[in-house]
């Protein structure tokens, strides 16, 4: 009798060790439970992501010409001229014209609402993030962290079954599971912890986050702040509140959310998205929010989701039978019949070596996922510098320096100037040229986007950005004012916050001066 092979042994001491009754065995069931993610979180996600997309869309339909034609600010030529990593990627910078970025707009809206109901699930979701890249990719300086976490967070999820409950993939093949565990959905639940955790840390680098001051320097930054965000500024106390609270849901994201399970590990996650919801009424940062709301939705547990259902109305929680879908929808799939059509003609061979194929394809991207996640996602903030970072992070971005080490201590808005032919001086877009400051700053921006643009112009004043936008507000003066302009002039206005109630006088820097006749 011959001795058992290497692989054979490898497998028994394996089974030993990790089997039922194994010294291992209770650690692998825990690790199993808090890995396990229920799909009705994954659909919750699906939907949010979907409607995020929508509502980005609806945002920035206002600014499309503006931002993503050669009429505006940020024509083909300044995007060729700029942003480099971003070369070659953007669908949207084949054509200037803005018949054509609309266009690109109604075919994203329409795979965001494919993606939202989930029909095609991975394949639209797929495409939507195609969408989004080429988007961001044609004017990276109106983006803000809540735009680069969506561009990071979505390819992930698309690895994850999003379709398998509460979609019309799901009504159409008729069953689904409750719970999944894989690679990929460890990768979605390990990112808003690289996040957090990466953020505490370059957050600890700095002087005031620790010291409970940082919030109260926050809040004292008039263009962040909106409607509630412009009185918390009165309640230093409340402020340094917050600012230890939101500290030590960062520092402790691993132990508050991956070390619970069940009932516990449910509310914590809705503490922390109704911390992330109190920024929508206080600060003006866009999409991000949401964002994190959806990174941390897959935390919720089935307590949470058994919960939800029986709070809900049946007719919401129980899905529709395939027939009611109408013929397109409620058909059977595509690759079903095929399949059917295969064994029928003797090669049920062809169709499970092809799930099996693309089970193991997935599987190979999820383990490659998480890989990516923790490498580069510590590797930001470790001693160690990780294997092609830059290229590898052009799209997938896992720097997380938000509002850190410390939030900035100035505001800014910025006024610009025409002067036309006549030799009088205009504002060649606000109401008038005056240098005061204004009662509100955030409201001298359309929109975060403009004022991250505003902050590109401002850091690129002798680059292309700058040239693009004065070029701009050269066609714009002349317009408004029907008068060819002479000149360009733009200001920036930096305003030391008043953390203790009193302004100083602010600070006037030139940026631009164009002659518009020099072009």
């Amino acid at each position: 009798m011959t001795d058992a092979s290497p692989l054979a042994r490898f497998r028994a001491s394996a089974t030993r060790l990790f089997g039922s009754g194994g010294p291992l065995a209770p650690a692998i069931a825990a690790a199993r439970r808090r890995l396990r993610v229920d799909t009705r979180a994954l659909a919750a996600m699906r939907i949010l992501l979907g409607t995020i997309l929508l509502i980005d869309l609806a945002h920035r339909a206002p600014g499309i010409e503006k931002y993503y034609t050669d009429s505006g600010v940020y024509p083909l030529a300044v995007h060729e001229a700029t942003y480099t990593q971003f070369a070659g990627l953007s669908i949207h910078a084949l054509s200037g014209a803005l018949w054509f970025q609309a266009l690109l707009f109604v075919l994203a809206g329409l795979f965001a609402l494919a993606f939202v109901v989930g029909y095609r699930t991975r394949l639209v979701g797929f495409c939507s993030f195609v969408l989004l890249v080429s988007l961001h990719a044609r004017n990276p300086a109106v983006l803000n962290g809540g735009d680069i976490l969506l561009r990071t967070l979505l390819p992930l999820t698309l690895l994850t079954p999003l379709g398998e409950r509460w979609s019309i993939d799901a009504v159409r093949r008729g069953e689904y599971r409750e719970t999944v565990i894989s690679a990929a959905t460890t990768a979605v639940l390990a990112q808003p912890l690289v996040v957090f955790t990466q953020n505490a840390v370059l957050k600890h680098q700095g002087e005031t986050w620790y010291a409970g001051e940082a919030l109260q320097i926050a809040f004292a930054n008039d263009e962040m702040t909106v409607l509630l965000g412009n009185y918390l500024s009165a309640y230093p106390t409340l402020l340094e509140l917050l600012n230890y609270s939101w500290v030590t849901l960062l520092a402790g994201s691993i132990v508050f959310l991956f070390l619970t399970a069940g009932r516990l590990r449910a509310a914590v996650a809705l503490v922390y998205i109704g911390a992330f919801l109190g920024m929508v009424p206080t600060l003006m940062v866009g999409l991000f929010p949401f964002v994190l709301t959806a990174a941390v939705i897959p935390y919720l547990t089935p307590p949470f989701w058994n919960a939800a259902v029986r709070v809900l109305p049946e007719s919401v929680t129980t899905p529709p039978p395939a027939h009611r879908l109408g013929w397109w929808f409620g058909g059977e799939p595509i690759e079903r019949r095929l399949a059917d059509t295969l064994r029928s003609r003797g090669r049920g061979d062809v169709v499970s070596f092809s799930r099996a194929y693309a089970a193991s394809l997935l599987t190979v991207l999820g383990v490659l996922a998480l890989a990516f996640v923790l490498l580069y996602g510590v590797g930001h903030v470790a001693e160690y510098d990780p294997p092609y970072e830059d290229e590898a992070t052009a799209i997938l971005d896992q720097s997380w320096g938000l509002y850190a080490p410390n939030p900035t201590d100035s505001y800014s808005w910025f006024i610009t100037n025409a002067t036309l032919e006549n030799g009088s001086t205009v504002a060649a877009l606000g109401d008038s040229p005056s240098f005061d400051r204004p009662p509100d700053a955030a409201t001298t921006y359309e929109s975060f986007r403009e004022r991250k643009f505003m902050s590109a112009v401002s850091g690129d004043n002798d680059g292309a950005i700058g040239r693009g936008y004065a070029e701009w507000a050269c066609r714009e003066a002349t317009s408004r004012y029907d008068q060819p302009t002479e000149s360009i002039t733009l200001y920036r206005m930096i305003q030391d916050s008043p953390v203790d109630g009193e302004y100083d006088e602010p600070y006037r820097q030139t940026l631009i001066e164009h002659d518009c006749e020099a072009g």
